[in-house]
This record gives structure tokens, C-alpha cells and sequence, in this order.
């Protein structure tokens, strides 16, 4: 009778419930292995900025030369009143307001438009500005601004009636680890995306008078 019991209990049927847990234990811990690896940042993953960013009205390439190639990938938020197709021009003239804020690789760039109105800041007060310690003057045909810190501005001409003193005002602002503004790259690429953006906003959504004599290409720099 005892022989009986020993041979069960070291018998492979005996054995069986200890293995079936030891595999159920494995294929759990293999599942949660997989899950933290998805779940996981990955440092290798391409940013990918798009060729058009901000409601797609924007060349992305000076956006994508101040983003990382790998990291965290591109995300578009709070996005408004860059798009000018399917508008009318009178609904464009009451935009006096755009952002845009773009991320990827740990890099944020800003991009913004507004209308000053009233003449409360002219155009002697930007080149005034521009000529401030810290600052680089910015040119762009009748457009003039600077750089400034993490970030650049650019001014133009667009009154709201004849002979007013309004200024449609664009800047960018770069923060995280795209905000070295001593780095060549970074100063051309956020000279690049004013230079962009005041276009676009002067000729598609204020049609600022004369904004079509804006020259392509990027401003002057100094």
C-alpha cells in the first residue's frame, strides 16, 4: 500500500499540476514584458514632422530643423485661424488671432500672429526694439523684426483703414531642447518659420496691403 502511494506522487501524472503552473507563470511574465515594452517611451522612433504643419498651411521644413530626428513623436494642438481655404476674405479680416503649437523629440515651437491695432506700437518702436541688447534685427522686404532669446519676431505693414498705423505681428517661440538660439541651425530654421508665417498670414488671411511684395525665402539676418 505504500509503495502504492510513493509511486503516485513521484509518477509524471504526479508532477503534472507543478508544471502547468510553472508554464502559466512564465507565459504571464513573458505578457508582461511585452506590455512594458509598449508602453515604454521609444528613444528611437522617428519624429516625422510632416511637410505641411499648422491646419496644414505652413511648410514644415524649418519646424523639422528644429526638431530631433528620434524621440517623441509630432503632435499638432490648439491650432486656429492659420487655414484661409473655404473662408471668405471678410471672415479672414476678423481674425486678428493665430496659434499654433507644435512638439516632437522634447522640442515645443510656438507660432503666433496677432493684430496690433491703433497705432500704439509702430514701426519706429520694432526697430527700436531690434536694436536692444541681446537682439539680432530681422529683415524680410517691408517686414522688419529681430530675434530675440528662444524665439523671433517679425513686423509688417496692415493697416485696417487707409493711412492707419496698424501692425500684423508673428512670432516664434522655441522651447525644451530646440531653444538654443546660439546653435546656426536653430537661429536659421526659427528665422525661416517667421518668415513663413508672416507670409502667410499678410497675403492668405489679412491681405495686408502690399503683402504681396513680401520676397520669398528667409529674412536677413543682422
Amino acid at each position: 500500500m505504500t509503495e502504492t502511494v510513493l509511486a503516485a506522487k513521484s509518477s509524471p501524472a504526479g508532477r503534472a499540476p507543478w508544471k502547468i503552473s510553472a508554464a502559466m507563470v512564465a507565459v504571464l511574465l513573458v505578457l508582461v514584458a511585452a506590455g512594458v515594452w509598449l508602453l515604454w517611451p521609444d528613444e528611437d522612433a522617428a519624429v516625422a514632422v510632416p511637410g505641411k504643419v499648422c491646419e496644414k498651411s505652413l511648410p514644415g521644413g524649418n519646424v523639422k530643423g528644429l526638431m530631433p530626428e528620434h524621440g517623441e513623436k509630432f503632435q499638432e494642438k490648439n491650432a486656429y485661424n492659420f487655414a484661409s481655404a473655404g473662408h471668405s476674405q471678410d471672415a479672414m479680416r476678423d481674425w486678428g488671432l493665430g496659434q499654433c503649437l507644435l512638439s516632437g523629440g522634447g522640442v515645443t515651437v510656438e507660432v503666433e500672429y496677432r493684430l496690433l491695432q491703433g497705432g500704439d506700437h509702430a514701426r519706429e518702436d520694432v526697430e527700436r526694439d531690434a536694436g536692444k541688447s541681446g537682439r539680432t534685427p530681422l529683415t524680410l522686404g517691408d517686414a522688419v523684426g529681430y530675434l530675440n532669446g528662444p524665439g523671433a519676431h517679425l513686423f509688417v505693414d496692415c493697416p485696417v483703414r487707409s493711412g492707419g498705423k496698424d501692425l500684423l505681428e508673428v512670432s516664434v517661440g522655441v522651447g525644451g531642447n530646440g531653444s538654443d538660439m546660439k546653435d546656426p541651425t536653430v537661429r536659421e530654421s526659427v528665422a525661416g518659420l517667421v518668415a513663413d508665417t508672416i507670409r502667410h498670414a499678410a497675403q492668405d488671411i489679412r491681405y495686408c496691403a502690399n503683402a504681396e511684395s513680401l520676397p520669398g525665402g528667409a529674412p536677413s539676418i543682422g
